[in-house]
C-alpha cells in the first residue's frame, strides 16, 4: 500500500503548497514543481516524504488496522495526514489542531476527497468541550513536545477515554531530557500565542525516554501495552528528491540502526470497574 496516495491530487497538492510550513521548509522553485506535478509524486510515492513518519505510519496502521473500529481523536493532527487513512480504515475520526490554518486546510482536503466519516477541529486539547469515556483510541504524534503542561493531557485523556481504551504516543527520543519555560523555535504573536517558525519548532522540551512516558501514563491511569524506539541510520534520513531511494533502505536497516529518532508506545487506560 502507497500511503496517503488519495492525497495524490491536484487541488489537494496546490493547497498543501500554500501552507505556512511549506513556504519556511521548500524553496519557491520546489513549491512551484510540487504545484504542477507533486500530484504525481504523491501517487507514485505517497505521503509525507520522511522515513521515520513512515515507518511509525506503517505501525499504527498494522496495529489499527486488527484492533477495530470506533471513534478515534486525532491530536495534533495538523492537516490531517493520519486522519484520512484512519478514516479509510473504517475509524470515525475527529482531528483537532491548535493551528488555525492546518485545520482550514485538512478541511479543504477533506472537500476534496468526499470522506464523511471525520471532522477537523481548531481546538485545544486542554480546553475540549468532550464528554467522559467517549473515545476508543486516541492518537497524538510528535505533538507532546509542544505541551508544557504534559501531564494534564494525559490526564485529559484518561477523563475522554472509554475503559481499556488505547492510547498511542510517538515522541521524538532524548537520551538527556532538557525542559524550556518558553517554547523554542517559536514566535510570540500579538494575541500572546505563539507560531511555529520551522522545522521542529516550538518545543517545551527536546524529547522523551521511556521512564518520562511510562511515569506521565502510570500516574495518569494508563497501563503500558507495548513500546519500542524507531531507528534510522542519519545517512539515511532524506530530502524530497532522496526519499524514493532512502525509504526503501531505511524499512531494511531501521532493524540494525541504533541511532533513535523517536518514541512509540502503547497505551491502555485502566477500567474503572473493579
Amino acid at each position: 500500500m502507497i500511503y496517503n496516495k488519495i492525497l495524490g491530487k491536484k487541488g489537494i497538492c496546490r493547497a498543501m503548497a500554500e501552507h505556512t510550513a511549506a513556504r519556511i521548509a521548500l524553496s519557491s522553485k520546489l513549491r512551484y514543481i510540487g504545484k504542477r506535478f507533486g500530484f504525481i509524486y504523491v501517487k507514485l510515492f505517497g505521503y509525507p516524504p520522511a522515513p521515520a513518519s513512515r515507518i511509525l505510519a506503517r505501525k499504527t496502521l498494522r496495529f489499527l488496522r486488527k484492533n477495530g473500529r470506533g471513534l478515534l481523536l486525532d491530536v495534533g493532527c495538523s492537516h490531517g495526514t493520519y486522519s484520512f487513512e484512519l478514516a479509510r480504515l473504517g475509524y470515525t475520526v475527529v482531528g483537532i489542531d491548535v493551528n488555525r490554518e492546518s485545520i482550514q486546510l485538512a478541511q479543504k482536503i477533506q472537500d476534496y476527497l468526499g470522506l464523511k466519516n471525520l471532522t477537523f477541529h481548531e481546538m485545544n486539547i486542554l480546553s475540549n468541550n468532550f464528554s467522559e469515556n467517549i473515545f476508543d483510541v486516541i492518537i497524538i504524534f510528535e505533538t507532546l513536545e509542544h505541551i508544557k503542561e504534559d501531564s494534564k493531557v494525559i490526564q485529559e485523556f484518561n477523563r475522554i477515554l472509554k475503559d481499556n481504551g488505547i492510547l498511542m504516543i510517538s515522541v521524538p527520543f532524548a537520551k538527556n531530557i532538557e525542559e524550556c519555560d518558553e517554547p523554542q523555535g517559536a514566535c510570540r504573536t500579538k494575541e500572546g500565542s505563539y507560531v511555529c517558525i520551522g522545522e521542529g519548532g516550538s518545543h517545551y522540551r527536546n524529547g522523551y525516554d521511556l521512564n518520562r512516558i511510562q511515569t506521565l501514563l502510570e500516574k495518569n491511569g494508563f497501563v503500558l501495552i507495548s513500546w519500542e524506539y524507531l531507528t534510522i541510520p542519519k545517512l539515511l534520513e532524506s530530502s524530497i528528491l532522496s526519499f524514493p531511494f532512502k525509504y526503501p533502505l531505511s524499512l531494511l536497516f531501521t532493524h540494525f540502526s541504533k541511532n533513535r529518532i523517536e518514541l512509540k508506545v502503547i497505551a491502555q487506560k485502566a477500567s474503572s470497574q473493579v
